[in-house]
């Protein structure tokens, strides 16, 4: 199946880190479905580009991705 962009809404969990911008139900573009061992990148309204560390682990349930990085995890609610 070929993933076209997606318009979703971003949430970092465990936002509490002083490390990262905090990200909570953030809109953007997904270009991209998440791949293991690939940077998660999104094109955020704001117009910066968030880029994380390589993923370690995708899920998807229904319209929700979850994507585990080596320094958090971030669930992507998929516009319909």
């Amino acid at each position: 199946m070929h993933f076209q962009p997606v318009r979703a809404l971003i949430t970092r969990d465990d936002d509490d880190d002083p490390r990262h911008e905090a990200l909570h139900d953030v809109a953007g573009i997904l270009p991209a479905e998440p791949q293991v061992g690939a940077s998660l990148q999104m094109f955020l309204e704001s117009g910066k580009v968030m880029r994380t560390s390589p993923v370690h682990h995708v899920a998807r349930h229904g319209s929700e991705l979850v994507v585990d990085t080596a320094n958090s995890r971030y669930r992507l609610k998929l516009s319909a």
